[in-house]
């Protein structure tokens, strides 16, 4: 048994992860392991590792279980009110920083982390100029 910190998870649900005594040794989590124990990056788990013979030039370890997992911090005020925001559906960084009066920097930043860290998803929108014909 090791344990692990979490990394990184992508929208597949697939994540990875480091040894937590050598954060050098990246961890393999397959889909159906991350997404049954709610993984998310910044957290510790206790996982079963094997060596990865699928891919071991990228990740070494592969995990075959997840034993017990610390739960994710979400006592974050800013954080909490952003959601609240998202509740009823998308909004620009713009729109979120008027709401909350605060600068569109700070609520940038606070979204950035909010989405390495699996909270929020980002979604790049573009407006077309409609044609004048």
């Amino acid at each position: 048994m090791q344990q692990i910190m979490i990394t990184n998870k992508l929208h597949t649900g697939t994540a990875f992860a480091v040894l937590a005594d050598d954060m050098t040794q990246n961890v393999f989590i397959p889909s159906k392991l991350a997404l049954d124990a709610n993984l998310r990056p910044g957290q510790k788990v206790q996982a079963i590792v094997v060596p990865n013979m699928t891919r071991p030039d990228r990740t070494p370890w592969l995990a075959v279980s997840i034993l017990d997992a610390e739960p994710v911090q979400q006592d974050d005020a800013l954080a909490q009110m952003i959601l609240h925001e998202l509740q009823y559906g998308r909004a620009t960084v713009e729109d979120i920083a008027v709401d909350l009066n605060m600068s569109d920097e700070k609520i940038a930043a606070k979204m950035a982390e909010m989405v390495a860290s699996g909270q929020l998803m980002r979604e790049v929108c573009y407006s077309l100029p409609e044609d004048d014909a």
